[in-house]
This record gives C-alpha cells, structure tokens and sequence, in this order.
C-alpha cells in the first residue's frame, strides 16, 4: 500500500497564515521515483493532450478540479473558521487561494481552460489515493505501471 499524507489547507507560521492548497501528498521517496520516471517518459504532456482532444475526458478532470473548491470550502469552514471569516490581511490572501473557484487541485489555475495542464503525475496519484471521491484515470495507470514494472 502507498502511503498518502493529507496536509492542512492552512499552515501557521512565524505569525502568518500560509495557504496550501495541494491536499494529497505520497510520501515514499521511491514511489516518488518511480513515478518521475513515467514523467521523464513524456507521460505528463500525453495526459495533457488526451484530456484537451477528449470531451468527458476534459469534463471529468474539471469536475474534479471544482469538487475540490467545494471541498476546500466545507475544510476551511470546519477546520479553519478564523480564515474562513477572517479579514485580517494573511487571512485574506489564504481565502484568495483557498477559496477563489479558479484555483483547483494542487494550486492549479484556469483548469477550465484549453489546453488541459497535467501539472505532475504524483499530484493526480496523491489525490486518487487520498479520497474516494478524487479516483481518476491518471491514478490509476500509475498505479497499474508501478504494480507491473519490474
């Protein structure tokens, strides 16, 4: 089993709020690895290029992109309501990332747009391994080459 790691959206330090908004982390270094290789193989652009040409393919991702939004949302009213109402001036620029519905998975902005950008493959593995709700396709082929490469 790979080990995945969910960070706080918000992360206090030396007095500020700092904003995180990638969620999903793996934290073994070999799987890690194994995963830059695919990278290395040209397998970012590919995703990338499927996605933009493919209709539900691009759908799909977007959807996940505003799925989480809306989970980041529901997280920070929870989690960290002083942000979440807050207007004080750290406040306020984790709410400009957190909560701005142009930033997606991972920090990831214009994620409605053409050309689809696969940022990294670890993100979309993290993310299919942390919740049920963010499983997709880029996970799962990962997942499916680091179980059959030798």
């Amino acid at each position: 089993m790979i080990e995945v790691v969910e960070t706080p959206l918000v992360i206090f330090e030396k007095g500020i709020y700092r904003p995180e908004p990638t969620r999903f982390w793996i934290l073994d270094r070999k799987v890690r690895g194994e995963i830059s290789k695919l990278e290395a193989e040209g397998w970012i652009r590919r995703f990338s290029e499927r996605i933009t040409a493919e209709e539900e393919l691009f759908r799909f991702f977007t959807e996940l992109h505003e799925r989480e939004v809306r989970r980041r949302e529901e997280i920070l009213r929870e989690r960290f309501p002083e942000v979440y109402r807050g207007s004080g001036r750290w406040d306020k620029v984790c709410r400009e990332v957190l909560l701005n519905p142009e930033v997606g998975i991972g920090g990831i902005r214009k994620f409605r747009s053409r050309p689809f950008k696969v940022r990294c493959l670890h993100l979309w593995t993290a993310y299919h391994l942390g919740e049920e709700e963010f499983r997709n396709p880029i996970g799962e082929f990962v997942l499916r080459r680091l179980l059959t490469s030798p």
